[in-house]
């Protein structure tokens, strides 16, 4: 039995624009025709600790984020969000069903010299706790998942702190392309809480109304919100006692923690922001909030390490903020 294998996947997302009325509340995330979905209803969700970050005001924008999933779904799902314990820098991909997030206050070209290996192995990111990706990305979420059943493993969700567009407080938004103090730039808790529905399987759209939509404004704090068409994924997808639709999920009693040979390169893969628009952009005329579509690629591969085999996928969305 040839060994199983490991993938790391790039989606290339492409926008379909149709007339408001055909438009679709929600989307469920997609691999090969399987929906990606949670088995355990109850995620753990922790911060990793380095360089006296996460800051108190970060810390509370990211709890208030889970806390408003928490109060949102109740209604009509048993999925619930607790807290776990911090994990210090460098923290293992989250293999364990966990959502992990990372702030990251430094750029790697900053940091990490331009002969180190990390660039072939795309480990930069771990070695010097920097930011990897493009200076003006601000979040990146990305979700473990099993390739033969689309039940996610494990989300982690980092933070761009380096550029200052990142902010906490609660106030009016910056006039765009304006960094300055007081007022709103990239909302963390806005970001925070859009990554989460993503980790639990839902798709971005391009309709501006909804918590999962691809375009968040500068200064927009209106994402902190579930919106009806979210929650009624929730209620539909994780609905309370009931089995998630389509979801298969796993019974060989466990995976594998983060350094059980999950690869950290993406083997020459060209990285994509998944085409996600830069915030400033506005939404195309008579999109009408279609949802977008993920067409899912892969050109490398590497052998699993370790006594448990797993075929283990990654899906990665990227959010790009322009003044």
């Amino acid at each position: 039995m040839p060994p199983a294998r490991v993938f790391l996947l790039i989606p290339l997302v492409i926008l379909f624009g149709v007339s408001s009325a055909r438009a679709q509340p929600y989307e469920r995330t997609r691999y090969e025709e399987r929906e990606l979905c949670r088995g355990d209803r109850t995620v753990t969700y922790a911060m990793t600790t380095s360089g006296g970050h996460p800051t108190a005001e970060e810390r509370a924008a990211v709890t208030a984020a889970f806390n408003t999933w928490n109060q949102t779904v109740a209604s009509c799902s048993d999925l619930v969000f607790t807290p776990g314990e911090d994990v210090p820098h460098p923290a293992p991909r989250p293999l364990d069903g966990k959502m992990l997030v990372t702030f990251r206050q430094v750029n790697c070209p900053d940091i990490a010299p331009d002969d180190d290996a990390c660039w072939q192995n795309d480990s930069c990111a771990d070695k010097y706790d920097c930011w990897p990706f493009a200076p003006r990305d601000v979040v990146d979420e990305t979700s473990y998942f099993r390739l033969s059943t689309g039940e996610i493993l494990g989300t982690e969700i980092s933070l761009n702190n380096s550029n200052g567009m990142l902010t906490t407080l609660d106030g009016p938004p910056c006039d765009e392309g304006v960094i300055e103090p007081g007022c709103v730039i990239g909302d963390v808790q806005s970001l925070v809480t859009r990554s989460i529905g993503e980790g639990l399987g839902f798709a971005l759209l391009t309709r501006t109304d909804s918590t999962m939509s691809r375009f968040l404004p500068w200064g927009d704090t209106q994402k902190r919100i579930i919106d009806p068409g979210t929650l009624q994924g929730i209620c539909e997808t994780y609905p309370r006692g009931l089995p998630t639709p389509g979801c298969i999920i796993s019974t060989d009693g466990g995976v594998p923690d983060g350094g059980d040979g999950v690869p950290s390169g993406d083997g020459g893969v060209q990285t994509a922001d998944g085409g996600v628009p830069d915030a400033g952009d506005s939404v195309p005329d008579g999109d009408g909030g279609a949802p977008s579509k993920s067409g899912c690629t892969s050109t490398s591969s590497v052998p699993l390490l370790g006594a448990l085999m797993l075929l283990l996928g990654a899906r990665r969305t990227r959010q790009r903020s322009r003044g």
